[in-house]
């Protein structure tokens, strides 16, 4: 069975406030006004030889909130007139532009659908409606930036959230996207000084994605829990679990960057996809996982079983 859905804190109201800091330059030290000039017919000495300044390492600019949402409207504005071609998958180019990461097997997954004359899962432009927030981290490499944004786009009865991402010079890509499930709120997020989210340690995502891995595959669900994290007794994925037909199960094979950010409770939130084997893709799932400060129990905010 294929079924499709569609889905860094920041709201609109504090985009205006956002301080972008500037490149701050150093002035060399002026010259000691008690220090005696030199004769003129005297030679400089290495003592006395002016010594040039550092030059200043600039800062790097930091990715604002007006970034991410002109980023976000000219992926869309690129998507939905891509889209309008049916055979735009054909072109790699087209899908190395637009997506990364589990939205690249998502592609493959639609292709498959509508080759085998199912036209209802070719893939739809995307029209947000609504209130947007964006969940832009204070701290990141320069050379691979991200942010979240929650939205709820036309068609859609339920908020999704977007992960967008790109490597150094090139544009953002879509990498990730799942409605959050009915019912469910994203937490607050810690936030700096200047209102950006705090980053979440990577390896701590990475561990949770891991144990994700090993809960949904059959051959390890039986060793889940000992990576220090377990899936809560309501989370979705273990409620969903005993329901999945095994004749129609891929074990997934890897996943994607876990792209976090720290939660006011001194938790944290993961976005992040399971992803089969490239030479059998067959689903993709997307999650959205919160670990409540001082827990370990893994509280599913969000999730997507892309097939």
């Amino acid at each position: 069975m294929r079924k499709a859905s569609l889905a860094a804190v920041l709201t609109m109201s504090l985009a205006g406030c956002t301080v972008v800091p500037g490149i701050v330059a150093q002035r060399a030290a002026a010259p000691d006004a008690t220090s005696p000039a030199p004769s003129p017919s005297a030679s400089p000495t290495a003592s006395s030889a002016p010594v040039p300044s550092p030059t200043p390492t600039p800062t790097p600019a930091r990715l604002t909130v007006q970034d991410a949402k002109k980023a976000a409207a000219t992926w869309l504005a690129k998507h939905n007139a891509t889209v309008k071609d049916r055979d735009w998958w054909a072109d790699d180019d087209k899908r190395d532009e637009l997506f990364a990461d589990g939205m690249r097997h998502e592609i493959v997954i639609d292709q498959g659908h509508v080759e085998d004359g199912d036209k209802t899962k070719a893939r739809k432009p995307i029209r947000l409606t609504g209130r947007q927030t964006y969940y832009v981290p204070s701290e990141q490499a320069e050379d691979a930036q991200w942010f979240l944004l929650q939205a709820t786009y036309r068609g859609q009865d339920r908020a999704h959230l977007l992960a967008f991402s790109r490597q150094k010079g090139e544009p953002f890509k879509l990498a990730a996207k799942t409605p959050l499930h009915y019912g469910e709120r994203v937490p607050a997020p810690k936030l700096d000084a200047d209102g950006y989210v705090t980053t979440a340690p990577i390896g701590t995502g990475t561990t949770i994605a891991q144990e994700y891995k090993t809960f949904w595959n059959y051959s390890t669900n039986k060793k889940a829990g000992k990576t220090g994290y377990r899936l809560a007794k309501d989370n979705y994925s273990r409620l969903a679990f005993p329901r999945v037909s095994k004749g129609m199960y891929i074990g997934y094979k890897s996943f994607t960057r876990p792209y976090g950010f720290r939660t006011r409770d001194g938790g944290s939130f993961y976005l992040f996809s399971l992803l089969n084997d490239p030479q059998s893709i067959g689903q993709v799932l997307t999650v959205g996982g919160y670990v409540p400060g001082g827990s370990r129990l893994i509280q599913e905010i969000a999730g997507d079983w892309y097939a």
